[in-house]
Formats: C-alpha cells, sequence, structure tokens
C-alpha cells in the first residue's frame, strides 16, 4: 500500500502522464472508454489512489481487516489501486463517515450502524438482539441483504454509496463486578450499553449508562457502573478491562451491531471492469479476513481473563428467551421502520439460519467459556 496525501477523495492520475485537473474531470473520464476496459489489470493504464477513513484505531482488528483487503486490491490491480488510511476519526468523525463518502472528503468509510440510523435504517437491522450468536452468520446474512433485498439496498444507493463488506464484531460480552446467576440479579443495576442493547437491558429492569467505552474503566473502578455491555470479547484487552473484570456472563444477545466498509458508487462506477472486478473479489474475501483478526485480538483477551481469574457463566436459553419476548425489540423495529422493514427482518433471519448451518465458526467469548 502507498500512503499518499489525499485530502479530498479519489486522486487518479494516468500513467502516460495525463493531466488530471479536478475530481469531476475525472469522473467523466472514468465514465468513459477506461470504465468499460475488462480483462487483465496490467491492461489498465490507470491509478487511483483512494481515501479511507476510520473511527478505529490502526492496530484494531477491523482496521488490519481493511489494511488486508487493500494490500489484496492493491496486488490484483498490479498497483492500479492503493488506499491512504486515515484512523481513529482524523479525517473525520464516526457519525460522519458517511456524509464524507457522499460529498469527496473520503472514498471509502468504515460506518457504523450506530451512527446510521437516519441515513441507512434497513441497516440497523444489524444491530438487533437475540438473532445470532455466529458472527459469520451475521456477516454473510449482511451481504446477502445488500445483494439480493431491494429496501436494504436502495438505502445505500439512495446515499450514493456501496456496501463492500461487513467487519466483524462479536457477540455481546456482560462484564460485571459482582457476579449474576440469572437475568433476574442484573435487575436494579447501572450497566453502560448502547443502542438496541440498551432497551434490551431496560426490559431485564436493568439501568443502561450511555458511555465511550474509554471511560469503562474508571467507571467500573469507581463504581459508577456495575458492569458493562456492547463490547465483544476482542475489545477489552484495548480498553483495559481484561485485567479488572471479575465476572463476565454470556447473556445471550448475541450479535449486536455492525459496521461496514463502503465506498463511492460514483468512484466505484468510474473505475475500469479489471479495477471493479478486483474491488469486489478481495471484498468477497474480507469476511475470512475480518474472522481471523477477531480470533486473534480475542484470544490475547481471553488469555489475559483467565490469567485474572475471571469467573465466567451464562444465561440460561429458558431465560433469554423470555427476555426476548418480553422486549419485544423486533417488533418494534418493523413498526417503527419504513417501508420495506418487515421483509429485511425476515430475509435477515433467513439469510442467518442458511449461513449458520453451513458455518462452523465459534464466536471467540463462547470458546474462551469452552477451555477447561
Amino acid at each position: 500500500m502507498r500512503f499518499i496525501d489525499s485530502k479530498y477523495g479519489a486522486k487518479r492520475r494516468a500513467s502516460q502522464g495525463l493531466a488530471i485537473a479536478s475530481i469531476s474531470t475525472l469522473a467523466l473520464v472514468g465514465c468513459g472508454n477506461d470504465a468499460d476496459q475488462g480483462g487483465d489489470a496490467s491492461e489498465v493504464d490507470e491509478t487511483f489512489d483512494i481515501t479511507y477513513t476510520t473511527y478505529s484505531t490502526q492496530e484494531s482488528d477491523q482496521s488490519i481487516t481493511v489494511q488486508r483487503w487493500a494490500e489484496e486490491v492493491e496486488e490484483l490491480t498490479e498497483g492500479g489501486i492503493s488506499v491512504n488510511f486515515h484512523y481513529s476519526g482524523s479525517l473525520v468523525d464516526a457519525e460522519d463517515s458517511l456524509q464524507a463518502t457522499t460529498d469527496g472528503r473520503a472514498d471509502l468509510a468504515q460506518v457504523g450502524s450506530i451512527y446510521a440510523g437516519s441515513d441507512l435504517p434497513m441497516y440497523t437491522v444489524a444491530e438487533m438482539p437475540f438473532e445470532t450468536e455466529n458472527p459469520e452468520a451475521q456477516l454473510r446474512s449482511l451481504n446477502r441483504l445488500y445483494e439480493e433485498n431491494d429496501a436494504y439496498r436502495s438505502n445505500f444507493e439512495d446515499q450514493g454509496v456501496r456496501q463492500l463488506f461487513p467487519l466483524p464484531i462479536g457477540i455481546a460480552t456482560l462484564g460485571l463486578n459482582d457476579p449474576a446467576e440469572s437475568l433476574e440479579d442484573v435487575s436494579g443495576r447501572s450497566i453502560r450499553a448502547g443502542g438496541v442493547v440498551g432497551d434490551a437491558f431496560v426490559a431485564a429492569g436493568a439501568n443502561p449508562v450511555g458511555m465511550v467505552a474509554t471511560d469503562i474503566y474508571e467507571s467500573m473502578s469507581r463504581g459508577v457502573i456495575d458492569g458493562y455491555t456492547s463490547l465483544g470479547l476482542s475489545n477489552l484487552s484495548t480498553f483495559g478491562l481484561a485485567d479488572n473484570t471479575p465476572y463476565i456472563v454470556e447473556p445471550g444477545i448475541g450479535s449486536y451491531a455492525s459496521s461496514v466498509v463502503v465506498m463511492s458508487e460514483d468512484l466505484f462506477t468510474s473505475m475500469p471492469e479489471a479495477y471493479q472486478d478486483a474491488v469486489l473479489e478481495a471484498s468477497r474475501n474480507a469476511v475470512e479476513y475480518g474472522l481471523e483478526e477477531l480470533d486473534q485480538a480475542a484470544e490475547q483477551a481471553c488469555e489475559e481473563l483467565r490469567e485474572e481469574g475471571t469467573e465466567f457463566s451464562s444465561f440460561s436459553s429458558d431465560e433469554v428467551e423470555s427476555w426476548q419476548n418480553e422486549a419485544g425489540l423486533a417488533e418494534e423495529w418493523v413498526q417503527s421502520g419504513d417501508e420495506g422493514a418487515e421483509s429485511v427482518l425476515e430475509d435477515y433471519r433467513s439469510f442467518i439460519e442458511d449461513a449458520a448451518a453451513e458455518s462452523d465458526y465459534t464466536d471467540p467469548l463462547i470458546a474462551c467459556m469452552e477451555i477447561d
């Protein structure tokens, strides 16, 4: 990868030395003959230097996943596409990532479901608790939704972006200062939780507290909160929580959030066909990259938790089923959503079932709990 100072979107330069005056001129050129070039990438005489914005740190498993994707794209295009990374919100804030991709400040962006409610409402189905405990199934279902569900895909098209691939987060972990043998034991406790997961804990009688992840460690240490969730196992070492969480519960919430990498549709369609094929091929492989990086980050957290003597437990399946029914979050999402929400939820569940049947993946939290 080449790291190029490209502040305002994609800059292309023809290898024969053509002068490029502006981004708009480039889009017009890309929509001409070059965009129709198929065949081998070595036959293409253009270079794209594209800008990626993310709220994740450079060392996070999600950023490493995108780095691997970018390396594959550059290899497949023989250096024709390179990516300039901007980490930790250094280019734009997390909530502005999607807009930055449409207004030219960036070409690629990590877009979190928690920030996407107004612009990509169908995508927030990924935040629905209790749907799956298999992150691979969630990832593959989100890809299928984009490919096969018109209501889901149209949200992205209306924003002028293309979903390339989702990034894994892992299932929800519940970290506590004191043990909880049952869901009833959580009632009355102050639990850091975000998004729809917070609504689920309201239904359980807990008090959800909105809080950035970087404040959890101190808040747990001082007793400001009794516990935290809306984090996967792979996040715990990053925020120092693997060495100050005496009790970990697998609460049965499962996958609880998502983020996706999107690309400007104008940029994608301006690329030669060979480059488009390369982007799509690498994107198909990105799910595997993401799961590998998720596992590696979570393995470190698991080792640290076990070294600290953390006790692991889970709520019973009967408790979780009753919790899901009482919360009624899926029904509420459909009723409050736009036209097409019901079809999105139905397909999401169907695609998850299909993917889970073909998957042998085990979430790192469940794998950690199964260690003798």
